[in-house]
């Protein structure tokens, strides 16, 4: 279980992440680092959608969520989007 702080700091990350046009390589490796699952999943979420939505999505983003798929054997609910 994730503490406040850590849950707080992850949030502000993915926030950071979401907003930028091309995130952070930096910010999206310490948010793998400190994240709780709830915020991993969302951030992995978020990624898929870039991925979706973009006609020829970045490689290493793709590989990116590939690593973190299989990391946390996640069965990823549908995004809604």
């Amino acid at each position: 279980m994730a503490n406040e702080l850590q849950e707080r700091y992850g949030e502000l990350l993915l926030d950071h992440i979401r907003a930028d046009r091309y995130p952070s390589v930096t910010h999206m490796n310490m948010l793998e680092e400190i994240a709780s699952p709830r915020v991993l999943v969302e951030y992995t979420l978020h990624l898929m959608e870039r991925i979706e939505d973009d006609t020829y999505p970045s490689i290493p983003m793709m590989q990116r969520v590939q690593r973190l798929v299989a990391r946390w054997g996640l069965e990823l609910p549908p995004s809604g989007g």
